[in-house]
C-alpha cells in the first residue's frame, strides 16, 4: 500500500517522494520489544518502496526520493511537533535521537534528507550539527503557527538563519502548516536564504490536528482549487519546491502539477522546480 501511494503521487505529477519513515524512530521500535537492526531494516525498506514506486510509475526514469526525518515531537504522541515542547531534551540529546534514522536513510540510498515539521530553534540547531557530521544533503522545513513564527513561538527568520549557513542544507521552508500562513513565510524565507538555496513549501490542507485525541478536526480543510490558487502565489513570492502535506491527496497533486507547469516560466533563472508529495 505504501508503494502504491507513492506511485499514485508520481503518476499525478509529483517529482519527489518522501519516505514513510516520519514516525520510524528507534525508541518506538524499542518500546515494541524490537532491536536496532529491526529499526534500520524498516527505515531502509521505506526508501526501497519509494524507489520501487518511481521505477513503476516513471518507466522513463526520474523521481527523487527524500528520506523523512520527522521531528522528535512526533514521537511523544501529544502534538509536540506543533508546540516545540520537548521536556528534558537538549541539543546533544536531539542529535543522538535523530542519528540512527538518518544513518539508515543514508545507507539505503535516499537522494536527500527531508528534515520536516521542525517546531523550534533547538531542534533546527541539532539537525545542523548532525548534518555537519554526516555530510549529506538535506532540506529543513518548519511547522509554523503564524505568518512569522514557528510553532514554539520563536521567530521563523531565526530558525531559517540557523540552517541557512550549513553547506549541506540545500533548502529550507515550511511544511504541515496552514496554507494561509505560507505566503508571508515564503517571502521571509527567500530573504534569509542565499540565492542558490531552495525555498521548500508543502503545507497541510489547513485541517487542524488534535494531538490529545489523535484526530483531525473535520470542516477545517482548504479545497484543492483554493490550495492551488495559493500555491501560485507562493511561487510568485519565491518558492521553487512546492507540494502538499497532511490531508492533501493525489488529486491535489494533479491540480498542483498542472499549475506548476503553467507557472514554470515565472521561476528565477537557474532554480529547478520540484513538487513534493507527502505520504500521510
Amino acid at each position: 500500500m505504501i508503494r502504491r501511494a507513492h506511485a499514485d503521487y508520481f503518476r499525478a505529477g509529483a517529482e519527489v517522494a518522501i519516505t514513510a519513515s516520519y514516525q520510524a524512530h528507534l525508541d518506538g521500535f524499542k518500546e515494541l520489544g524490537l532491536q536496532p537492526e529491526d529499526h534500520a531494516r524498516a527505515v531502509r525498506r521505506s526508501v526501497e518502496l519509494a524507489k520501487e514506486a518511481a521505477k513503476e510509475a516513471l518507466p522513463e526514469g526520474g523521481g527523487i526520493v527524500a528520506g523523512s526525518v520527522g521531528s522528535f515531537g512526533a514521537s511523544l504522541h501529544n502534538g509536540a511537533e506543533y508546540t516545540g515542547d520537548f521536556p528534558g531534551m537538549d541539543e546533544a540529546k536531539l542529535v543522538a535521537w535523530h542519528r540512527p534514522r538518518v544513518l539508515a536513510l543514508i545507507d539505503a540510498g535516499c537522494d536527500v534528507l527531508a528534515c520536516e515539521t521542525i517546531p523550534c530553534l533547538l531542534e533546527a540547531r541539532a539537525l545542523v550539527t548532525l548534518l555537519e557530521e554526516v555530510r549529506f544533503p538535506a532540506w529543513v522545513t518548519f511547522s509554523c503557527r503564524s505568518p512569522d513564527q514557528v510553532c514554539s513561538g520563536e521567530p521563523f527568520v531565526e530558525c531559517v538563519r540557523a540552517v541557512a549557513a550549513c553547506a549541506h542544507v540545500l533548502g529550507a521552508g515550511v511544511n504541515c502548516t496552514h496554507p494561509g500562513h505560507v505566503g508571508d513565510l515564503v517571502a521571509l524565507c527567500r530573504k534569509c536564504l542565499p540565492d542558490d538555496k531552495h525555498v521548500v513549501v508543502y503545507p497541510n490542507s489547513g485541517v487542524e490536528w488534535c494531538g490529545q485525541a489523535h484526530v483531525w478536526k473535520e470542516g477545517t480543510a482548504t479545497a484543492d482549487e483554493r490550495f492551488v490558487e495559493l500555491a501560485r502565489s507562493w511561487v510568485d513570492r519565491g518558492a521553487d519546491c512546492v507540494g502538499g502535506c497532511c490531508r492533501t491527496s493525489p488529486e491535489t497533486m494533479r491540480l498542483l502539477a498542472a499549475a506548476m507547469d503553467e507557472a514554470s516560466c515565472q521561476l528565477p533563472a537557474g532554480k529547478p522546480r520540484s513538487r513534493s508529495p507527502r505520504r500521510q
